[in-house]
């Protein structure tokens, strides 16, 4: 973690110019995943299944890379009611919003001359679904539902297998049957990304692959656009967080524990209007980490990947804030709606206390 006092626009420059990264690390992940997209290419499902061996530990044959209807079923049952409820509630949830955004044709008549657009939904596509050091049935729910919704024809998943059962997680698979998913593939990583873009023997090459992942995903996602669409390219999980001296200390904790426990590589940043508070957050959030699940995880991402600033203007922590281009961004202040305006550069937005980012994340 490293702590910044900012007191002038130079002090903004200085914090700003360490958001960059690793380029060094980019560089090595860029021809890594060129190498693993070359080679499922030329050799399709041989290729996916010596790199799930590699990568995941998984002695898997092209064969069972499928989920069979049978494993689905069985596995989707054996999840208990209560969470079984509590994905259809989140279901519920984001369809609901997703409804919404729903796009419709359109023709305008204009003296004889007749313009409009056709919306029609993509054939195929791919979701991506994080495995390996934690579950994400929310992932399923929120890149396949939307899919669903719009009327894509098929939607095929694919998620590296448990390095211990050579399965797919049963309340993943339970999501995807509720989120109306097609076919599932026991396939992760860079390899599973140039299965969907250039297809195999038996994974369907997909118009779009959506769903985040580690930085090789994403690089892999990166390097096959304009073969295939994506919906972004998604790196690391990042969490920002703007408080002032009312802001609950445990609460922010808990707020950036929830981010920093998905990859040693999350990126956290914390500003805070007091610099007693950030002090606070600081050493409450050393001494916690200690006893928290995932300890060796949290402690890699506070230290390799977090910052805490303290000012006292509030002109400074927005441009702080928009230089970060947080992937969550949470304004846990008194007055929220009055910094929101100002805020360009985020994806998610939280305001005030009471709207932590798992909630937007699983059900919103």
């Amino acid at each position: 973690m490293q702590y910044f006092n900012i007191k002038s626009t130079d002090d903004v420059e200085e914090l700003s110019r360490l958001f960059s990264g690793d380029s060094e690390q980019q560089d090595e992940i860029t021809f890594s995943v060129r190498e693993i997209l070359k080679d499922v290419k030329r050799r399709g499902d041989d290729a996916c299944v010596a790199f799930t061996k590699k990568f995941d530990g998984v002695d898997i044959t092209p064969q069972n890379q499928e989920v069979t209807p049978k494993e689905w079923h069985q596995a989707a049952a054996s999840v208990d009611d209560g969470l079984r409820q509590a994905l259809e509630f989140a279901a519920n949830n984001i369809r609901i919003f997703h409804e919404k955004q729903k796009h419709t044709s359109w023709e305008i008549d204009r003296d004889g001359v007749i313009l409009g657009q056709r919306i029609i939904p993509i054939e195929c596509v791919g979701v991506y679904v994080p495995g390996g050091r934690a579950k994400y049935p929310s992932t399923v729910l929120m890149t396949a539902l939307p899919a669903h919704i719009a009327g894509v024809e098929e939607i095929v998943m694919v998620s590296p297998p448990d390095r211990e059962t050579g399965t797919i997680d049963p309340v993943l698979l339970l999501a995807a049957e509720i989120a109306g998913v097609n076919r599932v593939f026991k396939c992760g990583g860079a390899q599973a990304v140039a299965a969907l873009a250039y297809g195999t023997e038996t994974i369907p090459r997909t118009d779009k692959i959506v769903g985040p992942g580690n930085a090789w995903v994403a690089e892999a996602k990166r390097q096959v656009f304009g073969l295939v669409g994506i919906d972004l390219i998604a790196g690391p999980s990042e969490v920002a967080i703007l408080v002032d001296e009312n802001t609950v200390t445990e609460w922010v904790v808990q707020d950036l524990f929830a981010q920093m426990e998905h990859d040693p590589m999350t990126r956290c940043l914390v500003v805070s209007m007091n610099a007693t508070k950030a002090q606070d957050i600081v050493k409450t959030l050393e001494l916690k980490i200690q006893d928290a699940a995932r300890t060796e995880i949290l402690q890699q991402a506070w230290q390799r990947n977090s910052f805490v600033c303290a000012t006292d203007n509030l002109d400074y922590a927005v441009e702080i804030l928009n230089r970060f281009a947080p992937e969550h961004l949470q304004i846990m202040t008194d007055t929220p709606r009055m910094v929101l305006p100002d805020i360009k550069n985020a994806g998610a937005i939280f305001l005030g206390q009471y709207s932590p980012v798992p909630m937007g994340d699983y059900v919103a």
